[in-house]
């Protein structure tokens, strides 16, 4: 059986300052893995992450405004109008679409069967 060494009465669990009284301490050093510093980065790259998901909504948004008809361009959508303006353009191109299906003497490049003539099933040009 191994003897221990003995632990004097002096032992101490932490280094022992042997600098003079008064003397100014060095800075204490924080561990590398300090709690509030590792909070700190967390919260920074999850602020900068967030930033990047509203970038990248805004960017989807201003897209889908990019296709909508040239009447709603005159202003600035907010994103409830450009998801309505969005279901109503789907709509009216769905309806252009079934009408189009439903007529029976239209082929399925847009033009009449009958003649070169422009097709009764295209649809005539805006107004203004």
């Amino acid at each position: 059986m191994e003897k221990r060494p003995s632990v004097g009465p002096l032992a101490l669990p932490y280094p022992l300052r042997t600098g003079a009284l008064g003397a100014p301490r060095p800075p204490a050093r924080l561990p590398a893995r300090d709690a509030f510093r590792v909070s700190a980065r967390r919260d920074a790259a999850e602020c900068w992450e967030r930033r990047q998901r509203v970038r990248g909504v805004n960017e989807g948004y201003a897209r889908l405004r990019d296709h909508l008809p040239r009447e709603l361009a005159g202003r600035r959508l907010s994103k409830v109008e450009t998801l309505r303006a969005a279901i109503g353009y789907i709509r009216r191109l769905q309806e252009l679409l079934e009408r189009h299906a439903r007529r029976p003497d239209c082929g399925s490049d847009g033009e009449s069967k009958a003649s070169s003539a422009p097709s009764p099933c295209s649809e005539p040009e805006d107004r203004g």
